[in-house]
């Protein structure tokens, strides 16, 4: 018999006196977003958002949108009600085979799990004839898509699908056994045409289940998300009337958990017609009322905090309610149960939470199209985050961070590898040129704050970089007329345009005269622009790209 997790109500209904006061600010990362529904990364410094209309956008470290999408499909995606392109998950091995999964709600209305690769010539542009369909549900109603993609610590793709909409799940899809509606599937994407079922999931072989069915009795599943230390599963399921719950499937688990929905509502009967007894299913570990005070109406799931900026959110499961703004922390106490923490109103309709590359955590405003960076206020055991270094020339780098909120200052320290002590520039900007390096060199830095109650954060993480070798180059004279790039060659030879991390981004053939050299969509910055003639005569010149 499984678990039955008890919630008592006592420990829910707590008055806004007794909130918690947030020792983060949201803070303003990227604006212009259409929409946004989820949030992601590639294991790199680089953001995707999705966006409902059916495009997928990329931000850069500095919270930049690339202005060509990443992927647009509009004209094959549905957006009425709660349709549109809903999630997006990254292969596991994306960076060698250029593969990510999409759900998104078809013109027919029915979900689609397909999966796309990105160009082989531009890692900020996926192919949009590269797509391969996996599964199309058929949503015989309008909401209740659910639609987020996770895969999980095992490699397996993890879908979250909603009941199918309407009111009440009228036809029972989250307890049928052969509906795929209401469930939680795992699919093998490396096997099998289109996919394969993995061998260890908890119905394979039993006739009475669909075999992709990993968990069931889920009633509009509002964003999931896989702890990144532990793997536990966290769940964030939308309510009908009275509760909106979370659920935590943990790492240990073989599946085959049942949520209870519809029978149960949170922790209460809502239609029992045709259901097992209460010890079979699967109960939340918090719920919470729809009322504005004390809960709210539509959950929006979030993480488990594994960065290393916010240690007081160090392992609390950060989520809000969509509409109330109300936001709750839950922590595992050790001992089989969870600790909550609420924060009262921080902000209204947050549709999503993410995590970037180094598990710091953001949120996106659905109507505003505002993403935010989740920044713990200025105290001593803070760490300033995304420190950047971005190469100039054999002399000079230009340092950028985040800011922390409170922060009177920072102290930027920095040297050659190797050498005995740091340098120290202190500055009340978040960017600082570094102008004194020398050629052919590694360097590393680091960042403190200082807060305004006169304490001193914890160093951020080493940033390393090299400076270039100084070459023996004729200068080479480049105009440019937008994002077209013009130079003048006395022979024929070669062109290429490096960034300043050294890594071939274009090439190609010169001709006498006149050569043209694009640098459409590629990220904003410098890049040096070098030609040869085949005599070997070299030329070099450091060039822009910008693309607003």
């Amino acid at each position: 018999m499984k678990q039955v997790h008890l919630l008592f109500a006592a420990a829910l209904l707590v008055g806004s006196s007794l909130h918690a006061q947030p020792n983060f600010t949201l803070q303003p990362f990227a604006s212009g977003l259409s929409e946004p529904v989820d949030i992601t990364n590639a294991g790199d410094d680089r953001l995707f958002i999705v966006e409902k209309r059916g495009a997928i956008q990329i931000l850069n470290a500095r919270g930049a949108k690339i202005p060509t999408p990443f992927l647009d499909i509009d004209p094959q995606v549905s957006t009425g009600s709660e349709r549109g392109l809903l999630g997006m998950a990254f292969h596991p091995e994306y960076a060698t085979n250029g593969y990510f999964y999409v759900n998104y709600t078809n013109n027919a209305g029915n979900t689609v799990i397909s999966r796309f690769t990105r160009s082989a010539l531009n890692p900020n542009v996926a192919d949009p004839a590269s797509e391969v369909i996996l599964l199309t549900v058929t949503q015989p109603f309008s909401n209740h898509n659910a639609g987020d993609l996770n895969f999980g610590p095992d490699g397996y793709l993890y879908i979250a699908l909603g009941d199918g909409g309407s009111f009440g799940d009228p036809g029972n899809r989250s307890q049928t056994k052969t509906n795929l509606l209401g469930k939680v599937l795992r699919i093998d994407v490396d096997s099998g045409s289109p996919y394969g079922i993995p061998a260890d999931n908890p119905f394979v072989g039993d006739p009475t289940y669909a075999p992709e069915i990993w968990a069931l009795g889920v009633r509009n599943p509002w964003r999931c998300s896989f702890d990144a230390l532990t793997g536990d599963y966290w769940i964030a399921d939308v309510g009908q009337d009275d509760w909106e719950e979370v659920n935590v499937q943990p790492a240990s688990s073989t599946g085959g958990e049942n949520y209870g929905w519809r029978c149960y509502e949170g922790d209460e009967p809502y239609n029992l017609s045709g259901c097992s007894s209460i010890g079979t299913y699967d109960f939340p570990v918090f719920v919470y009322p729809h009322n504005f005070t004390t809960g709210g109406i539509s959950i929006t799931g979030g993480y488990v905090y594994r960065g290393i900026g916010n240690p007081s959110l160090y392992g609390k499961y950060l989520f809000c309610d969509y509409l109330s703004g109300n936001w709750w922390a839950l922590e595992d106490n050790g001992s089989g149960g969870y600790i909550i923490t609420p924060y009262g109103n921080v902000q209204s309709l947050i549709s999503t939470f993410g995590e970037d590359a180094e598990n710091e955590l953001y949120a996106a405003n659905l109507s505003t199209g505002q993403i935010y960076k989740i920044v713990e206020n200025c105290n001593a055991g803070s760490i300033v985050t995304g420190l950047d270094a971005i190469v100039l020339g054999p002399n000079s780098v230009s340092l950028a961070w985040d800011a922390l909120p409170n922060a009177d200052g920072y102290q930027i320290n920095g040297r050659a590898v190797g050498a005995p002590n740091f340098s120290k520039i202190q500055t009340t900007a978040t960017q600082r040129s570094v102008n004194i390096l020398t050629a052919s060199t590694n360097y590393e830095w680091f960042v403190r704050a200082r807060c305004n109650d006169l304490s001193i954060t914890a160093p951020s993480t080493l940033k390393n970089f090299s400076t270039p070798a100084l070459r023996q180059a004729v200068a080479l004279q480049v105009l440019q007329d937008g994002q077209q790039l013009y130079f003048d060659a006395p022979a024929s030879g070669q062109w290429m345009l490096h960034d300043l991390a050294g890594r071939l981004v274009r090439q190609g053939q010169t001709l006498e005269g006149r050569n043209p050299v694009s640098t459409q969509q590629l990220p904003d910055g410098l890049y040096v622009l070098s030609t040869q003639t085949e005599t070997g005569q070299y030329r070099s010149a450091l060039v822009p790209s910008v693309q607003r």
